[in-house]
């Protein structure tokens, strides 16, 4: 029997609440790092070498090192549950489906180098200049109040409230997008023909544009490779707008055709 909506989102809120408070911690050390290095290139060079200099002081490496690691590990855990899912989901069936374990491998490294190749580097560069651009607008607005170098460098390292609220939204945003990638990632090696379901929050805070009814997503089934109707594969697609994909809580919910006989439908 197929889970409902809510016992759905429900899995998935746990699962998902707990990658995004262990990631947030980890992008606001490394934001607070980088701000810190910052800050200490303008003790020593001053302002203007350090705004000239700030595309190498914050590299997008260490952004590319820290999300690569969350969709390995998030993306590979929720593909394993999702495994899960479908497997349960046909054990009532004539032909019950046996799924193999989902770890993380040589596959889903594979995996992970085209999605990188292909959308990663436009996440890396947008995180990565997002923080360029909020150190560079602290210098810029040190200047027009006349501060010297020690101040400015101290505003850098001082203020948590901005890293906080940016760790929040990416570790929120790309918590979501990693798990859904996951499980659409272990559909398809089900080898099973798969529809996908778009369950959304269930509460006052989703969007309007992932509601169930009227214009919103909600609810909506597809085929496993074909977009919902807002043009998204899946919940927190790269390919999606800022208003589609930043803190968005959806889940693409797996589940398995079965024909008029109560048989799978292979691929």
């Amino acid at each position: 029997m197929a889970m409902t909506d809510a016992e759905a989102w429900h899995q998935f809120k746990i699962f998902q609440q707990t990658h995004e408070t262990r990631y947030a911690k980890k992008w606001y050390q490394l934001i607070r790092k980088q701000a810190k290095v910052v800050a200490d290139h303008l003790l020593q060079h001053g302002a203007d070498k350090t705004v000239l200099m700030i595309n190498l002081l914050i590299r997008e490496d260490d952004t590319s090192k820290l999300l690569r690691s969350l969709y390995r590990n998030v993306g590979s855990a929720w593909a394993q549950i999702e495994s899960g899912n479908i497997e349960q989901y046909t054990k009532s069936w004539n032909q019950p489906v046996r799924m193999k374990f989902f770890g993380f491998d040589s596959v889903w490294e594979g995996l992970l180098d085209i999605f990188f190749a292909a959308k990663g580097g436009e996440k890396i560069t947008s995180i990565t200049d997002t923080t360029r651009r909020w150190l560079i607008s602290l210098i810029q607005r040190g200047r027009e109040q006349e501060l010297g170098p020690e101040q400015i460098a101290r505003s850098m390292t001082s203020d948590k409230a901005i890293p906080l609220a940016r760790a929040r939204v990416i570790s929120r945003t790309e918590t979501v997008a990693a798990a859904n990638f996951g499980g659409v990632t272990a559909a398809r090696q089900s080898k099973l023909k798969m529809n996908k379901r778009w369950v959304n929050a269930r509460d006052s805070r989703v969007r309007e544009l992932h509601r169930d009814g009227g214009s919103g997503v909600g609810g909506e089934v597809v085929p496993l490779d074909q977009p919902f109707s807002n043009g998204l594969m899946h919940p927190g697609d790269p390919n999606g707008s800022a208003k589609q994909v930043i803190q968005c809580r959806c889940v693409a919910s797996m589940r398995p055709v079965r024909d008029e006989n109560g048989m799978p439908v292979l691929n």
